[in-house]
């Protein structure tokens, strides 16, 4: 928490360059991107173990969360919960991992005022939905943003989030 008090402004552009970065090393080049397909190249980095656990295990609070045991770290995510929103929970804590807030618990507030959650939330959405991807799919022809959502796998609501924070919906 001291770092994030020391921090002006999120990082961003960080958090979007790491997305970027994993999926390059990853060699993936279209929607959707499924967390399995990442995984042999998360494996590179971290010892991360991701798995669905039952909602009891939250306790009726947040969506996913990353503790890290020794040198392994565990990525759980709450399994009652929508594909999409699976999904990028799971995305989100990678984001965690890739932008080193390696402390305790998260979970998924796309409205969130903290920095980590802000960088871990743009990581999500460039690595689920980048930019590039986007971009190529509006210009051939995918202008329902129903259609993107479901092509990516992702929920509408991160979808125009992502639209707007790219200003790609201005292309639409």
């Amino acid at each position: 928490m001291e770092e994030e008090k020391q921090k002006s402004s999120p990082r961003l552009t960080e958090a979007r360059h790491a997305a970027k970065g994993l999926l390059k090393a990853a060699k993936l080049s279209s929607a959707p991107i499924e967390i399995n397909q990442l995984i042999t190249t998360i494996r590179q980095t971290f010892d991360v173990t991701i798995k669905g656990v039952p909602n009891e295990m939250f306790s009726g609070k947040g969506d996913a969360m990353t503790q890290a045991r020794g040198n392994c770290i565990f990525i759980i995510y709450n399994d009652s919960r929508s594909v999409v929103r699976k999904r990028f929970s799971t995305a989100h804590e990678l984001g965690h991992l890739y932008i080193g807030h390696l402390h305790g618990n998260s979970s998924l507030d796309l409205n969130s005022d903290s920095f980590d959650e802000m960088e871990a939330n743009a990581f999500a959405a460039h690595l689920l939905m980048p930019p590039d991807f986007l971009r190529k799919d509006i210009k051939s022809g995918i202008k329902n943003p129903e259609d993107l959502a479901k092509k990516y796998n992702v929920s509408l609501d991160a979808l125009w989030v992502q639209l707007r924070s790219t200003n790609l919906f201005k292309i639409l």
